[in-house]
């Protein structure tokens, strides 16, 4: 089930693809009307509003479907067309597109006719539009696939230029650990421990997706996520995220058990402070994170492994920068650090 907040985020992200689409129509079908009409002057503006109407709803069709397609029924959650094979995947988004292209093409041709274009049939026209509305729909298709390769947000840090030199900013991190990862993997092989690390990230996604935070890696059975505390970002979502992500666990844990005979739960460690962001690598261009806050927190996540009744730990720096609401946090005292000359202050989150 997906949560209210991630449903509203899909919801907003369908929006955008309407008023792109919209749009794009708009523009295209004044455009490729004024090229191509013939009539008399007096025609001329009667013929561009029809082809400017066409085209807001070709592109408002084409967007709606296409975007209503991707967003729910490829990159939601553990949508089935997501664990196709890549090629199988293209094939059927291939086969959508072109359906959805033509028959929105049709459709709009049909509605809105302009004199002495035969829109509704195979012409110039036509040929126009379906390539214009094919290049669009894919280039769509290309920015959520690099998306969802590089993760949330990056995309366009990286078109912008953010980090192409390296900031300072402060930000809260969460790294979520699968508990007993070793001896889940020595019980169930190594393929299939791969399955299911493989949905146990995607099952933890959703819920910090749904509370605004980032994935920034995966690192062996640990994925480390991050909230910007610069930009007036409510990271107090970090806790909330936590507790949701130990809710869809158990909420899980018969489908796990009947696909891996295991159900995983996992520990995470808060922690807030500033690090170094920027883009590096030439080949593999990535967004990194340097600086004492992430081995910090990565000495935490080590030190927690010692205190197992403790699900979430929380250190007080992550408490100060995003006071949680609705859990309580219990002192647990301070603890040195390995490399850390100052000790440290930890909560055990509840």
């Amino acid at each position: 089930m997906t949560s209210p907040n991630l449903q509203r985020r899909y919801r907003k992200a369908l929006g955008y693809s309407l008023g792109i689409s919209a749009v794009a129509g708009a523009i295209y079908g004044a455009v490729i009307t004024y090229i191509l009409a013939h009539g008399e002057p007096h025609e001329l503006l009667e013929d561009i509003v029809r082809g400017t109407l066409r085209g807001i709803f070709t592109g408002l069709m084409i967007g709606g479907l296409i975007g209503w397609f991707e967003i729910f029924q490829v990159n939601t959650g553990r949508a089935r067309l997501r664990s196709l094979p890549f090629l199988s995947l293209v094939l059927i988004k291939g086969a959508y597109y072109a359906v959805v292209i033509v028959g929105s093409i049709w459709l709009g041709g049909q509605l809105f006719r302009i004199e002495g274009d035969p829109g509704t049939g195979f012409n110039r026209t036509t040929i126009i539009t379906v390539t214009f509305a094919l290049i669009f729909s894919m280039i769509f298709s290309f920015m959520m696939e690099v998306s969802l390769l590089l993760g949330p947000g990056v995309l366009s840090n990286m078109l912008r230029g953010r980090y192409h030199h390296p900031r300072r900013e402060n930000r809260l991190f969460v790294f979520f650990d699968m508990r007993g990862s070793t001896a889940i993997a020595e019980r169930i092989g190594d393929l299939a421990f791969h399955r299911l690390l493989n949905r146990f990230f995607s099952d933890l996604t959703e819920p910090v997706l749904s509370w605004r935070g980032v994935v920034h890696k995966y690192v062996g059975d640990e994925m480390i996520v991050t909230w910007p505390l610069d930009d007036g970002r409510d990271a107090s979502g970090a806790f909330a995220a936590v507790a949701e992500a130990h809710a869809r666990l158990d909420s899980l844990r018969d489908d796990y058990l009947r696909d891996f005979g295991v159900a995983p739960q996992f520990r995470a460690v808060l922690h807030a402070g500033e690090v170094v962001t920027g883009e590096m690598g030439e080949v593999k261009r990535e967004i990194v994170l340097l600086g004492d806050t992430i081995n910090t927190t990565a000495r935490i996540e080590q030190l927690a492994k010692s205190l197992p009744e403790h699900a979430t730990i929380a250190s007080a720096e992550a408490i100060a920068a995003a006071p949680p609401s609705g859990v309580a946090a219990a002192p647990l005292g301070q603890f040195s650090l390995p490399g850390k000359s100052a000790a440290i202050t930890l909560y055990a989150v509840s």
